[in-house]
């Protein structure tokens, strides 16, 4: 099995604690993954990243979005909006580049895996045929 480190966008609390799911420290964790699959996984992840940058630049409209009405709860809701999509701590757009820098060092944490499984083995292979 290939295990290798998968980032998680974490953030952290008020108290200035992080967390992440699957163990490891705050902002990996662990996984395996069959060496003969890896390439799969790694494609994967990529489709995934490429349906983030689509979905960013809706995140993007948001930001930029008016209000639907000249009353002055329209203009409080708009301007709500855009912070909840937007790049600051905790806004839709900081997750979903978050989520994307750290596709993008799990597919490079995957990669590096890989080669160095693959040079094992491949040091092995030669060992045996001495």
């Amino acid at each position: 099995m290939l295990m290798f480190d998968a980032v998680v966008p974490v953030m952290a609390n008020a108290a200035g604690n992080t967390a992440a799911p699957g163990g490891g420290t705050a902002g990996t964790a662990r996984f395996s993954v069959d060496p003969d699959q890896a390439q799969k996984m790694i494609d994967g992840l990529k489709q995934a990243i490429a349906k983030l940058t689509e979905l960013s630049d809706k995140g993007d409209e948001l930001t930029q979005s008016g209000a639907p009405g000249p009353d002055p709860y329209s203009g409080w809701a708009t301007l709500e909006m855009r912070k909840a999509a937007g790049k600051q701590d905790g806004g839709y757009m900081w997750a979903n580049d978050a989520a994307i820098k750290a596709l993008n060092q799990t597919i490079e944490n995957i990669e590096r895996s890989l080669a160095k499984y693959r040079g094992v083995d491949y040091d092995a292979e030669q060992a045996l045929k001495g």
